[in-house]
């Protein structure tokens, strides 16, 4: 009974990865994320360019900030009404009125990664500013 439970289960996650694995084929595969050194004298790192996935290692109780504006054609900043993606990350969002998009205090010292949803939307060149601080937003 243990055996044709094991077996069933082992058939099951090779289904699903199998399954997994034709989506990312037709889905197309991610660019490695980009790690990333916040400057000292600000706190932040700036990226321009078309990377969806950003790696950097953060201390607890720390906070990350995030602000990105989609390029259009023509290398402009699109309209906030009319960005095309939102970042999300591995940590808590933080709700608050300061601009841009928040998420901590950060339970525990880490590599964190921020990222842009929806997919469909990478591929367009975007600004990024990724801050990190020890106190809240405000």
């Amino acid at each position: 009974m243990v055996r044709s439970w094991l077996a069933a289960t082992i058939f099951t996650l090779a289904v699903a990865g199998s399954v997994h694995a034709e989506d990312a084929e037709v889905v197309g595969r991610l660019p490695p994320p980009t790690i990333i050194k916040l400057n000292p004298a600000d706190g932040c790192y700036r990226y321009s360019g078309d990377a969806v996935e950003f790696t950097g290692r953060f201390k607890a109780g720390s906070y990350i900030g995030v602000t990105m504006n989609t390029l259009d054609p023509n290398g402009l900043p699109s309209p906030p009404n009319r960005e095309e993606r939102i970042p999300a990350a591995d940590a808590p969002e933080f709700q608050t009125e300061a601009s841009g998009f928040w998420f901590g205090p950060l339970p525990q010292s880490k590599d964190y990664v921020v990222s842009f949803i929806p997919r469909a939307a990478f591929g367009s060149s975007a600004v990024v500013y990724i801050c990190g601080r020890t106190t809240p937003p405000r």
